[in-house]
């Protein structure tokens, strides 16, 4: 069976399917760094973004900065408020995205709460999304039986829709998640905010209920680091998303005006995601 969202409207494989075959292919599973976009300014972070799809992403994940992130834990919420503070919008996010896309073949997927794009125009953003080069879109806090015009919006622009599955998510619930789901499915490894923590205990029988509810990869996150044990995945995960333990020590640098500390920001970012694909790379070898 051939997953939803596996190809584009004209039938050719569309980023995000081609990114998890060529890891899958490699023997390794898929890195998917997160950054919140405008962090710790547009200029900087437009480096450290191309810095991650040089180190190997395999799908970039840019985070929109909103006033009122609830799923995100301290850590994201501190890099959305100094990209707040710098003016980052929803256009100045797609703006990035298109500089990336001249320069990089990494499908890029952006994260973010349904304000934002509801306040742009939903097909605007839609539209735009696609025009700028969005492979995907996460809709943190819209359930898939709710706003079906925006779901559908951006079926019709070709942007894969992923959705996230938590610990507490009851099969029948997980069904109508998982049909909903374009691209990859966002596994939640423990409830709460993002940034650094156990897993769920239930964990592991999530990510074995979600492969048989639907063919799509499986892509864990929350709380995801590059010394994460991963081996209790083994068979059971496609791909990690890492946000907070990225931008953790870019944020312990940043003195708040940025005159300081770029090179060795990238630096760091740089060494941490060849430890992540490194950690990958045995975890799907082993």
């Amino acid at each position: 069976m051939t997953p939803a969202g596996a190809a584009g409207p004209s039938g050719a494989p569309r980023r995000i399917a081609t990114a998890f075959a060529a890891a899958r292919a490699a023997g390794r599973g898929a890195f998917i760094p997160y950054l919140t976009s405008g962090f710790p300014t547009l200029v900087e972070c437009d480096r450290l973004a191309s810095a991650l799809c040089e180190e190997g992403a395999d799908v970039l994940e840019l985070g929109v900065p909103f006033s009122d992130p609830l799923a995100d834990g301290p850590i994201i919420q501190r890099t959305t408020q100094v990209a707040l503070d710098a003016g980052t919008t929803p256009a100045h996010v797609l703006g990035q995205a298109l500089r990336l896309r001249s320069r990089h073949e990494t499908p890029i997927v952006l994260m973010t709460y349904l304000n934002p794009i509801a306040r742009y125009g939903t097909r605007q953003f839609a539209d735009d999304a696609a025009a700028a080069g969005i492979d995907g879109v996460i809709l943190v806090d819209l359930p898939p039986e709710e706003e079906p015009e925006t779901w559908a919006l951006f079926d019709e622009a070709g942007i894969d829709t992923i959705t996230l599955v938590a610990p507490t998510t009851r099969d029948a619930r997980l069904s109508t998640i998982a049909a909903r789901a374009r691209g990859f499915l966002y596994v939640v490894a423990r409830l709460g905010v993002t940034g650094r923590g156990g897993e769920d205990r239930g964990v592991v029988d999530l990510l074995d209920r979600c492969g048989r509810a639907t063919t799509l990869p499986r892509a864990l996150g929350f709380g995801m680091t590059a010394d994460t044990d991963l081996s209790p995945y083994r068979g059971r995960v496609e791909g990690i998303v890492a946000g907070s333990s990225l931008l953790e020590p870019l944020l312990a640098s940043w003195d708040g005006e940025g005159a300081t500390g770029a090179e060795a920001r990238e630096a760091a970012l740089r060494a941490l995601a060849k430890r992540f694909r490194a950690n990958l790379a045995a975890w799907r070898s082993a």
